[in-house]
C-alpha cells in the first residue's frame, strides 16, 4: 500500500491588534482576555482559499495537497504559489471594547498582518493624569463620526502624544495617560489638535479608518489644520472648561 500525506498550507494570517495610544504609526498588542469579534467579510476569497476565524483574528489556508509517500523537507519548505489575497470585511467587536471598523488587507504567507483596533468610549480607561473630552461635527452636516484625534505636546523636551477616535455621535475621549506631572511654574500643557476624518461616514453604523484624512479644525473662530489648547492635567478638558463653543471640522 502507498503511503499518502495531505498537506494544507498557510496562505497568511490577519490579527486583531491596538492602535497606538500616543497616535504613532504601528501596533501593539491587546491587553487582557482576546477580544470577542464577529467577522463578515464583504468581499469573496480566491477560489481554494478558505478562512478560519478565531478571537486572535483569521488564519488563511489553501486547499489540501496530496502527497504519494512523506514530502521531503526541501518540498515543505517551498512555499506555495498563491494568487494576491485581499481580504477585506466588518470586524464587529461583541464586548464593546473597541469600535467596529471595515478594513481590508494583502496578507503575506511569510509574516503575519495586523488590523488596528482603537477602544471604545466605554473601555476607554482615565488614570490620573485626565483627559480631553469632546464632541466633533462637520460643519452644517452632522456628527463627525469615526474621526481620530491627535494631541501632541513637548515636556522636558520629550515629545508627547495621545490619541482617541469618536463614536458613531462624534464623542470621543481622549486619556492623557503618561502626561508627567505639572512643574511648579506650568499650569496647562500647550497641546497641538489635529484631526483625521471623512464626512462621506458622518453617520455610518461602522467606519473606515483607512479612508481618513488630514481636515480643518475650528474652536471658534476660524479653521486650520491644527489648533492649539492649553489643556490641564489631571482633569476632564472640554469645550466648556477650555471656553470654546465647540469643535467643528471641515474638509482641507
Amino acid at each position: 500500500m502507498t503511503q499518502e500525506t495531505i498537506r494544507i498550507p498557510a496562505a497568511g494570517a490577519v490579527f486583531w491588534a491596538e492602535a497606538m495610544p500616543d497616535g504613532s504609526a504601528g501596533v501593539r498588542a491587546i491587553a487582557g482576555a482576546p477580544p470577542n469579534i464577529k467577522v463578515t467579510l464583504t468581499a469573496p476569497l480566491p477560489a481554494g482559499i478558505t478562512s478560519a476565524t478565531s478571537s486572535r483574528g483569521l488564519a488563511l489556508q489553501t486547499s489540501p495537497v496530496l502527497y504519494q509517500g512523506v514530502p521531503t523537507e526541501a518540498i515543505l519548505a517551498t512555499p506555495p504559489v498563491l494568487p494576491a489575497i485581499v481580504v477585506a470585511g466588518i470586524a464587529q467587536p461583541l464586548d464593546g471594547r473597541f469600535h467596529p471598523r471595515q478594513f481590508s488587507v494583502t496578507p503575506k504567507p511569510q509574516a503575519p498582518t495586523y488590523v488596528p483596533l482603537r477602544p471604545s468610549l466605554q473601555a476607554t480607561s482615565v488614570g490620573e493624569a485626565g483627559a480631553v473630552v469632546m464632541n466633533l461635527q462637520w460643519q452644517g452636516a452632522g456628527a463627525a463620526s469615526w474621526s481620530v484625534v491627535n494631541l501632541a505636546c513637548t515636556r522636558n523636551g520629550v515629545p508627547l502624544g495621545f490619541t482617541g477616535q469618536a463614536d458613531v455621535k462624534g464623542d470621543v475621549i481622549v486619556p492623557l495617560t503618561g502626561l508627567p506631572p505639572l512643574p511648579s511654574a506650568q499650569t496647562s500643557d500647550s497641546m497641538t489638535l489635529t484631526v483625521l476624518g471623512d464626512p462621506t461616514q458622518s453617520g455610518l453604523a461602522v467606519g473606515n479608518p483607512d479612508a481618513l484624512k488630514p481636515v480643518q479644525i475650528s474652536v471658534g473662530s476660524g479653521f486650520s489644520a491644527q489648533q492649539t489648547l492649553a489643556i490641564v492635567r489631571g482633569q476632564f478638558n472640554t469645550a466648556a472648561t477650555l471656553k470654546y463653543p465647540g469643535f467643528t471640522l471641515q474638509p482641507s
